[in-house]
Order: structure tokens, then C-alpha cells, then sequence
């Protein structure tokens, strides 16, 4: 049975990454999802936040020296009223690669960003501890699938608003596999049957029956597509000499677990209050500051 009560409170706790205007405070756009845990605190794939800063480089190139802001952006409801709230992400850091991974050889970068915010959020996610997930269990993702256009705010000519996505989908589907393997007592990855896109990373993986998160989304298996003859304009057929060839970045999820996730709300505290380095997890090499 649904708990709309429950996902609700998972809605208010994810959001949206990416760029504001400065001086507007306007949305530009954002690319991926990420999620409060706890305090000032976020967590998103680290690629969301690199996202951010080459699409800045290239806003402020465009646009004489305007820059944007890095910011994390939801709606909430409050008394039947939604409430556009807007969170400047003041530091991001990547993680270190996590040390001795059970089936690698060395160690692995897992692509974690994790970021600290100018006002603190009374909505957050609880992270599961670090138990045996079982296969095939069901799970639900939170996020912004389709990225830039799912909060944004894109306009045609007459100025009519499109792709307008206030709040986070949820999206059902089960535990498909684990990493390294399906039996790992503590497994660092996890698999999903559930379709995710470009703007999915960062989303957070869920226990319905808790509302607790149990990884978060990173990648996805994509898809190879093919556009023939057929399916090309003429003049584009003959500029490019035949059919076109590419990724798709949409298919099934996968990314990291509770295993990896759980240590994350105290290694932000210690990290940017006390300069703390990640603990015994992570290799002893120092964090990226991304900004």
C-alpha cells in the first residue's frame, strides 16, 4: 500500500542541482538530483556538480561576464501553499576512491560529491545502516529524470512557460542486482530494473516500507541508438554521409549503496567544520574541492 504521506516527506528532501542567476536569483537550469542529509548538508553523483561549474563557464562567456550561482532548488508545501526554495551550494568536494573494494583490484572512484549549503534544512533523509540488501526487494527512486527541463523553465517565443516539473517523481521497481555480487553480506553497489535518465543521478534509492535510503542512483546502463536515412532530413543525410550513430543517456539505474552512503552526514560535519578527513572507508588522499 502507498504512503503518500511517507514519499512526501522524501519529496521535500530531494532536490534539484544546478545554476541561478546572481543577481536575479533566477533558476538557469539544473542537471542533476541530490538529497539533504542532515544539517546544511547534500549529497549528489560528484559529475552533477562538475556539470555545474562547465555550464558556468560557459553561461558567463555568453552572457558578458554574468555568472551563476551553484545552488540546490525543491518545493515544499506549507499549509496547502508551495513554496519555491532556492539553497546556494556555498562548498562541494568529491570523495576520495573508496579503498579495497571486494572484486576490484585497487581501489574505486565512486563519484560522490557531497556539498555544504547557506541555510540549514529541516528536511532531510534518513540513510539506512549498512545491512544485507536482498534482490528483487521493491524500491523506489525520487528525482528529476529529464534534468534541466524538469523544474525549468524554458520559454518559446511568445513567452509561455514549458517542461514545467514542480516536484520530484517517484518511480517504482526492485533491487535487480548488487556489487561485486548478488550474496555480498555488505555490497557497495546496487542495481535497479528502473528506468532513469539524464538529470536521475544523485536520486536517492528507497526503502518504501521505511521511507530510509538504501543507495542513491548514479549512472545507467545506456541505450546505443541509430537514426538511418529514413529517419534524417535530406540535406543532414548528405552532410553527414550516412546514418548517425550514439548513447543514449536512459536506461537502468545503478549506484552506490547504504554500505557506502551511511558514514556520509558524519564525514560532512567533521570535514567542513573541523577539516576532518573521510574516514576508514575512503583512501587517505585528500578530497577534490570542486568549489
Amino acid at each position: 500500500m502507498i504512503n503518500a504521506d511517507k514519499f512526501n516527506v522524501v519529496k521535500d528532501a530531494t532536490v534539484a542541482i544546478g545554476l541561478a542567476n546572481k543577481d536575479t536569483k533566477d533558476v538557469i537550469s539544473s542537471f542533476g538530483t541530490g538529497f539533504f542529509i542532515g544539517g546544511e548538508y547534500i549529497v549528489t553523483s560528484a559529475h552533477i556538480f562538475n556539470q555545474c561549474i562547465k555550464y558556468n563557464a560557459q553561461y558567463k562567456e555568453k552572457n558578458n561576464g554574468m555568472e551563476g550561482i551553484y545552488s540546490a532548488f525543491n518545493i515544499t508545501t506549507k499549509d496547502n501553499q508551495l513554496e519555491f526554495n532556492t539553497y546556494h551550494i556555498i562548498k562541494a568536494i568529491r570523495l576520495p576512491p573508496v579503498k579495497e573494494v571486494k572484486g576490484f583490484t585497487g581501489s574505486v572512484d565512486l563519484d560522490i560529491g557531497i556539498g555544504k549549503l547557506d541555510c540549514h534544512s529541516d528536511n532531510f533523509l534518513h540513510i539506512k545502516k549498512a545491512t544485507q540488501l536482498k534482490l528483487y526487494d521493491e524500491i523506489v527512486i525520487c528525482g528529476y529524470p529529464s534534468g534541466r527541463i524538469s523544474l525549468v523553465l524554458y520559454r518559446n517565443k511568445h513567452e509561455d512557460g514549458m517542461g514545467i516539473q514542480l516536484r520530484p517523481i517517484i518511480q517504482y521497481g526492485r533491487v535487480a542486482g548488487l556489487m561485486p555480487d548478488d550474496d555480498s553480506n555488505n555490497p557497495w553497489g546496487i542495481q535497479t530494473d528502473i528506468i532513469a535518465m539524464g538529470g536521475s543521478s544523485g536520486s536517492p534509492i528507497i526503502d518504501p516500507s521505511s521511507g530510509e535510503v538504501i543507495g542513491m542512483a548514479q549512472q545507467v546502463i545506456a541505450t546505443m541508438t541509430t537514426v538511418d536515412k529514413e529517419g534524417m532530413p535530406s540535406n543532414l543525410y548528405e552532410l553527414t554521409k550516412g546514418p548517425l550513430y550514439g548513447i543514449a543517456p536512459i536506461g537502468l539505474a545503478f549506484g552506490v549503496t547504504n554500505q557506502i552512503l551511511s558514514p556520509l552526514p558524519n564525514i560532512s560535519k567533521n570535514y567542513f567544520e573541523n577539516g576532518l578527513p573521510p574516514d576508514f572507508l575512503f583512501e587517505n588522499t585528500g578530497v577534490i574541492g570542486l568549489f
